[in-house]
C-alpha cells in the first residue's frame, strides 16, 4: 500500500481508533474506582555507630540485613499488634510489612500495606521504636564507644500503593489504542476485494482506464 491509501484510510477510519480508546479508557478508570485502595507507609532508620572509623562503620554496614532479620519476625509483629491494640494476626501484619537495608546511606527502610493508611502509618512507626529498642538493649551491653544506634527518620507516610487509577487509564487508553487499530486492519483486510478508486483497479489490471461511467443523479 501506498502513503497515500494509508492517509485515506486515516481518514475514513480514525474514529473507530478514538472510540475504541476511549472505551477501554473509561474502562480503566471505572475498574480502578471500583477497587479496595491498598495504601503504604514507608519510614526510615538511620543506623549510626559511635565512632566513624572505617572499621566500625563497615561493620555496621554489614550488619544491616542481621538486625533486619532479628526485627522482622512474626513475634514481633505480634508484639505489634499488642501495642497498637490491633485486630490482626501476627502473620498478617509480618506479610504486610517489608524492610530493606540501604547499606549507601546506613539506613533501613520500613514499609506497610494496609487498607487504611493512618493505620499503615501507625504499625510502620512501631516497627521502627522496636527497631530502636532493640538497639537500645544491644548498646548497653557495650562499651560507649563501641555503641550502634538506630535514629528515627521523618514520620512515617502513606500513599495509595493500589490501584494505581493513573496508570491504569493510561494504559486502557493504549491499549484501546492499538485494538482500535488492529480492528481498522481487519475491516480493511476483508473488504482488500474492493475496488473504489481509479488507480486502485490500474494497479489490479495493470491496465490504464480509459473511461469511466459517471455515477447515475
Amino acid at each position: 500500500m501506498e502513503l497515500e491509501d494509508y492517509m485515506r484510510i486515516a481518514q475514513r477510519r480514525w474514529w473507530i481508533v478514538v472510540v475504541v480508546a476511549i472505551v477501554a479508557a473509561v474502562s480503566a478508570f471505572s475498574f480502578s474506582r471500583l477497587q479496595t485502595p491498598i495504601y503504604k507507609s514507608s519510614m526510615k532508620l538511620t543506623i549510626q555507630p559511635a565512632r566513624t572509623d572505617f572499621g566500625q562503620t563497615q561493620a555496621a554496614k554489614q550488619l544491616l540485613l542481621s538486625y533486619i532479620s532479628i526485627i522482622r519476625t512474626e513475634r514481633n509483629a505480634a508484639e505489634v499488634a499488642k501495642r497498637l491494640q490491633l485486630d490482626y494476626s501476627p502473620a498478617y501484619i509480618f506479610n504486610q510489612t517489608r524492610m530493606a537495608d540501604d547499606a549507601a546511606s546506613y539506613g533501613v527502610e520500613i514499609e506497610v500495606r494496609d487498607y487504611d493508611g493512618e493505620t499503615a502509618n501507625r504499625i510502620a512507626r512501631e516497627w521502627a521504636q522496636l527497631f530502636v529498642e532493640f538497639r537500645n538493649r544491644d548498646n548497653a551491653k557495650q562499651r560507649r564507644e563501641d555503641r550502634v544506634e538506630a535514629i528515627l527518620g521523618d514520620e512515617p507516610r502513606y500513599i495509595q500503593d493500589y490501584p494505581r487509577t493513573g496508570v491504569n487509564t493510561a494504559a486502557g487508553f493504549l491499549l484501546g489504542i492499538v485494538v482500535g487499530v488492529l480492528i481498522v486492519a481487519l475491516i480493511e483486510w476483508r473488504e482488500s476485494a474492493l475496488l473504489r478508486t481509479p488507480k486502485e483497479v490500474e494497479r489490479a489490471l495493470a491496465l490504464p482506464i480509459i473511461g469511466t461511467i459517471p455515477a447515475q443523479p
